[in-house]
């Protein structure tokens, strides 16, 4: 009997325990803000188009989005437009203001995310690029101030030279 009870007993808290564990939750993706419904806006999409347009044809969009720079998406696509690397207007400086006033206007939109990291790397850019124009402004210096001593120390040798072929003349 008290082997069928122990059997019965292990039964239960097998089953039991079965119970106590959680069932699978769905797993959910992490995805952006906002995802991206048809005729939105989409970040990834207009710099892929950048490549498309001709020259002439950004600066007609370059144009138009400086009409109204604050409307809609504009300044995130003046943004796509001054970081895109083949672009005639290319310039950082611009893309991380553009970004940094579409970042602060605290609007929601598809991709906010990735406008963020854009920007960051931009950012991140910009101060290799001063850490270089730095260190080259650096050794434009030392070359100057190594180029003077070089013409001093050449004075020098050509006062001792003369002081030289004096003393030798004199003897």
């Amino acid at each position: 009997m008290k082997v069928k009870m122990y059997i019965g007993w292990m039964l239960c808290l097998a089953l039991s325990g079965c119970q106590l564990l959680q069932p699978n939750r769905e797993v959910v993706p992490v995805n952006d803000a906002l995802a991206i419904k048809v005729g939105e806006f989409d970040p990834a999409a207009y710099y892929l188009r950048l490549n498309e347009l001709s020259e002439d044809q950004i600066f007609n969009e370059l144009e138009l989005l400086n009409l109204d720079p604050e409307l809609g998406n504009n300044g995130i696509k003046l943004g796509l437009l001054y970081a895109y690397k083949k672009s005639p207007v290319k310039n950082p400086h611009r893309a991380h203001a553009a970004f940094n006033r579409a970042v602060i206007t605290n609007n929601p939109y598809a991709k906010h995310g990735m406008i963020v990291a854009l920007n960051d790397q931009i950012l991140d850019g910009l101060r290799w690029q001063h850490k270089y124009e730095d260190l080259g402004s650096n050794q434009e210096q030392q070359q100057i101030l190594l180029q003077q001593q070089i013409a001093a120390l050449k004075m020098q040798l050509e006062e001792l030279t003369r002081i030289e072929q004096q003393l030798n003349e004199r003897n």
